[in-house]
């Protein structure tokens, strides 16, 4: 009776950790997609919800390419900045640095307690003679 009353306790447990532990790190994913600066159009498009609302947007791979000369160069920096924009209001966050805490050449920045909706990616770069190019993933999640 007891061994009965033990297992239907671990199984009943099990479930609910794995019904409301699970919640906790929900997640979604948005590409990883190509992109590049100064090409008119924006570098990714992700969605947000009422739960999910925490926004994390990186690029990595980077290249800075020569208007004139075309020559792509790898190049890690730090003076990209990115922003959301909302697709059905056009309001736009303000530009964030995309930084590099950890020195692994991923570039990234975080928006948290966004609005539920559909948001594009618009990244800046400071260089008139160049255009930079990557690879770009955004998640977003609800971090508790």
């Amino acid at each position: 009776m007891f061994k009965k009353l033990a297992a239907s306790l671990g199984a009943l447990a099990m479930a609910f950790g794995v019904f409301f532990g699970s919640q906790a790190y929900a997640y979604t994913q948005f590409g990883p997609a190509s992109w590049r600066t100064e090409d008119g159009k924006y570098e990714l498009t992700l969605t947000t919800t009422s739960t999910n609302n925490d926004v994390t947007v990186v690029v990595w791979d980077l290249y800075r390419v020569s208007y004139s000369t075309g020559k792509a160069v790898p190049y890690w920096t730090e003076n990209l900045k990115v922003r959301l924009c909302n697709a059905s209001t056009g309001n736009c966050t303000s530009f964030k640095n995309l930084t590099d805490p950890l020195g692994h050449a991923a570039f990234g920045a975080d928006f948290t307690n966004m609005k539920p909706g559909t948001f594009y990616v618009d990244i800046r770069d400071p260089d008139p003679g160049y255009y930079y190019k990557g690879l770009i993933r955004a998640t977003v999640q609800n971090v508790y």
